[in-house]
């Protein structure tokens, strides 16, 4: 239906035309307001509703995209450094610009190394852009952890000397940005200084330091070697126990089912370093290792002839009385022999020295504890019942742990199996799915639609009773001046043709015009009678 028939026209404008100057212009501005607010519905609908096509880019990666959108004709929005793009196209934008390497990352890589260097470049020039693409290397890297939201990494390499006694080590910071909530544990900083330390050459992992965003250090300082030893020592018992409990849960599982078995391990630990020096000597303690001897002999001859100056000495010898005395006598006058030996032996002791060095990390002691799920069962009339294990059963269960475990008795090992019924876990309700009012799609079509129903209601609530209204002026008024029917602004008397309206010629179509016109305003058509009677009296 259209919203002024070109018949009525004319007649709003003469309509429009007869009203006070104040009303006119409240009118025009009605409309002209009506007119505006209709064109900003329609603008508002047939916009598309913009989402970030990505977050967290920088100032060149921004300017790029927009660079590649403008040329694709693609409406966007500028938020700041974020561009907004219609919910729509975003994937197919995004899948696009991954084609062309945008966005590329705030901190640069090995790229670095691909761009054309000028000619002459120094050497100091080609050593800090690898240095500086390292650092984008490891940023990178460090930023892949869940709890990590972004990392920066600084490196000190000193230049290498020819002077051993001269060279220095390389260093690096760290300062990683964490997710809300989020944060590392010893372990997780100790990859992350082992990955620095490993991915430079000459680098100590002691010259690692870890900040947070916060300026929290969260590598150890120098003077507590002490707790970062106790902490490595944790993590050596843990791993410990944590296989342990592994073998025992793998060699229960096949048996008892998934998730119908529980194992902890203790292990007493002893982290204490021995060293053992012993000296040990054997039963043969007298061992010849060298020996040298010597013999002297000498013989003096001037006893034979010589003796006790006198009578006696110069007599001879009587004969013997016994041989021995014979022997004597003989000694006496025979010539006199020496002999002279002398031996040096030196020993050698059987000894082993033996210096031992006992590694930390012995086990002193094991606490197993195991607990065992009822075991499920089908009664004869089909229920499922939850029945405990027999005890020759959980005795051979003890036993094959005792043997997972490698169980000493004399080191003071116990092993516990208790056998318990589990509680059912709750089901957990599946994800919600996605409300149909939250698709990007659905909002743009309630926009249009909402845009639609304005626009409908401004044009048949607003502007259709106010044209309809200045037709309305523009129709006769039923009122007679000097004998004429006055028709709105268009005069219609009854005795002159030239007056009356296109088409009314006949005093038949006259008198049906009065008829008309006396039934639509019976009023108007007395009030016309009126001015007759008095005129013509």
């Amino acid at each position: 239906m259209a919203l002024v028939n070109p018949e009525n026209v004319t007649g709003q404008f003469v309509g429009m035309s007869r009203l006070p100057v104040v009303r006119q212009v409240g009118l025009l501005l009605g409309l002209a307001a009506s007119i505006a607010l209709g064109v900003g519905i329609y603008t508002w609908a047939k916009e598309p509703n913009y989402v970030p096509l990505f977050e967290g880019m920088s100032g060149a990666d921004a300017a790029q995209v927009v660079t590649i959108l403008e040329q694709g004709n693609t409406p966007y929005r500028m938020q700041g450094s974020m561009v907004a793009v219609p919910a729509g196209k975003v994937h197919n934008l995004r899948i696009q610009l991954a084609s062309q390497g945008l966005p590329k990352s705030s901190t640069p890589g090995y790229e670095l190394l691909d761009e054309e260097q000028g000619f002459g470049t120094s050497s100091f020039v080609e050593k800090a852009r690898f240095n500086r693409a390292l650092e984008g290397e490891l940023s990178r890297s460090i930023a892949t952890l869940n709890s990590v939201k972004g990392a920066r990494v600084h490196l000190a390499i000193p230049k290498k000397s020819a002077f051993l006694r001269n060279q220095q080590g390389a260093s690096a910071s760290v300062l990683i940005s964490l997710f809300p909530g989020r944060k590392l544990n010893q372990s997780q900083v100790a990859g992350v200084i082992h990955l620095v330390a490993s991915s430079v050459s000459g680098m100590n992992s002691e010259h690692v330091t870890v900040v947070d965003q916060q300026g929290n250090l969260l590598t150890g300082s120098g003077g507590s070697s002490a707790m970062a030893m106790g902490s490595e020592q944790f993590t050596f018992a843990s791993n410990i126990e944590e296989n342990y409990s592994r073998r025992i849960v793998d060699l229960l599982v096949p048996i008892m089912g998934a998730g119908k078995v529980r194992a902890q391990v203790t292990a007493d630990v002893d982290f204490t370093a021995i060293e053992r020096t012993s000296e040990t000597f054997g039963p043969n303690n007298t061992l010849l290792r060298s020996e040298q001897t010597s013999e002297e002999r000498s013989s003096d001859n001037s006893k034979a002839f010589g003796g006790t100056p006198g009578a006696q000495s110069n007599q001879p010898a009587a004969a013997a009385a016994t041989p021995g005395a014979d022997v004597a006598g003989e000694s006496n006058t025979s010539a006199t022999n020496q002999t002279n030996r002398q031996a040096t032996r030196n020993y050698e002791l059987d000894k082993v020295i033996s210096h031992i060095k006992e590694a930390p990390g012995t086990i002193k002691k094991l606490s197993v504890a195991v607990l065992l799920d009822y075991r499920q069962q089908t009664n004869e009339a089909g229920d499922v019942e939850r029945l405990p294990l027999p005890d020759e059963e959980i005795e051979r269960f003890t036993q094959l742990v005792k043997e997972a475990v490698g169980f000493n008795e004399e080191r003071g090992d116990s092993v516990n199996l208790m056998n318990a019924s589990f509680l059912e876990p709750e089901l957990m309700e599946p994800l919600p799915e996605i409300p149909i009012w939250q698709e990007p799609w659905v909002l743009d079509i309630a926009k249009q639609t909402v845009g639609g129903i304005g626009i409908l209601l401004l044009v048949f609530g607003i502007l259709r009773p106010v044209m309809k209204s200045l037709a309305g002026f523009g129709k006769p008024t039923g009122r007679a001046v000097n004998g004429e029917l006055q028709l709105g602004g268009d005069q219609a008397a009854l005795g002159g043709a030239p007056q009356l309206p296109p088409g009314v010629t006949s005093y038949d179509q006259q008198v049906q015009l009065a008829q008309s016109i006396a039934g639509q305003s019976p009023k108007r058509a007395a009030s016309v009678m009126s001015d007759w009677v008095q005129d013509g009296g």
